[in-house]
């Protein structure tokens, strides 16, 4: 308290005291205490809601994929119990000859599998071209990715970073690169230019096992069956072909899951590595950790929390699954043995199974 002293009148009249205190700032210890506390909170806070985040991304990935579930089952009612096929031409021809049990367009060919999906929940696509672009790869599909589709975007995670993506089949070398929509005989292929396939916004993979094709009547069956690998065993199981009644307990059978590279560095690599298919053919075992020590570069295992996947099974119902044993070798220890719950790739009735 400091006092000032004043007076007031003449002549010795009184004076008058006026008391004040001065104000005082805080030091710049106290500042520092104050910084390192709400640097400490934000340090604490940051991850949190990072997960989050993360946890509501993971939550509309599901939503999604529970509406493709449920488009599933428009497509399999109206189609006898199959699912869309997803083949080679050859394998098309000889599982449908008739063209009469999947669907394709004008010009007869098979629709992929987003395409049907989007068709069964009322998106109005005639034909592929609606949905994507026919590229050679990841890299000439993304210069054109503002002609990608996007009214049906329950095939997209809103975890990938990637986003473009291609469902493989229907793949061959004839038609070449096509931007605009037209017949696809528009576009013839240049010499040596390689296959091409559609692409369009995609997250996910689909079960080629469920749903592929053989590519003739003598070829080696495709998918695991009671300890036989397939492409290896011919005593191994062939594919279904959509045939969605043969699956030995569908409700641990993936239908759809995560699929496709991490980063747009990864995809830009390019390779049939990164191709949207779970398939048993060379694994060691129809489980998915076994598809994931043989294809590991398929896999999306770091698109959600813990290494979470985002699967929706043959029954058409979606959950996360997680992985829950690790292998202990050194070089693939952070691979996952099994996933909880399990989830088998092969739709044949494993061995030991009640």
């Amino acid at each position: 308290m400091q006092a000032i002293r004043k007076t007031s009148g003449e002549y010795g009249a009184p004076t008058r005291v006026v008391w004040f205190e001065r104000c005082r700032g805080f030091t710049l210890i106290e500042l520092l205490v104050v910084v390192s506390i709400i640097a400490l909170l934000i340090s604490i806070l940051i991850p949190s809601l990072s997960n989050a985040r993360e946890q509501a991304k993971l939550i509309k990935c599901l939503a999604g994929q529970r509406m493709l579930g449920q488009a599933g089952v428009n497509f399999t009612q109206d189609h006898g119990g199959y699912f869309q096929l997803a083949g080679t031409e050859d394998g098309t021809r000889l599982a449908d000859p008739g063209r009469s049990r999947y669907e394709y367009d004008s010009a007869k060919e098979a629709i992929a599998w987003p395409v049907a999906l989007a068709r069964a929940s009322g998106v109005k696509y005639r034909a592929n071209w609606n949905w994507g672009i026919r590229m050679k790869d990841f890299a000439n599909a993304r210069k054109y990715q503002d002609l990608l589709a996007t009214d049906f975007p329950v095939v997209t995670c809103p975890s990938d970073k990637v986003r473009i993506s291609t469902p493989f089949y229907p793949r061959d070398g004839g038609y070449g690169n096509g931007i605009k929509g037209e017949a696809k005989t528009d576009h013839p292929a240049p010499a040596g230019s390689g296959e091409t396939a559609y692409w369009g916004f995609l997250s996910f993979g689909i079960n080629e096992d469920v749903v592929g094709t053989e590519v003739n009547a003598s070829a080696n069956p495709g998918c695991w069956k009671d300890g036989h690998r397939g492409e290896v065993d011919p005593l191994a199981g062939r594919r279904l072909q959509g045939n969605m009644d043969r699956i030995y307990n569908p409700s641990e059978v993936l239908l759809l899951a995560d699929a496709g590279p991490s980063t747009v560095s990864e995809a830009e690599q390019g390779s049939q590595g990164y191709a949207n298919l779970f398939i048993s053919a060379q694994a060691p075992g129809p489980y998915l950790g076994d598809f994931q020590l043989q294809w590991r570069k398929r896999m999306a295992d770091k698109r959600h929390p813990g290494g979470r996947v985002a699967v929706l099974f043959s029954d058409f119902h979606g959950q996360p699954v997680r992985p829950v044993e690790f292998y202990s070798d050194a070089s693939i220890k952070k691979l996952p043995i099994r996933y909880g719950p399990r989830v088998r790739v092969s739709p044949y009735r494993p061995r030991g199974a009640d």
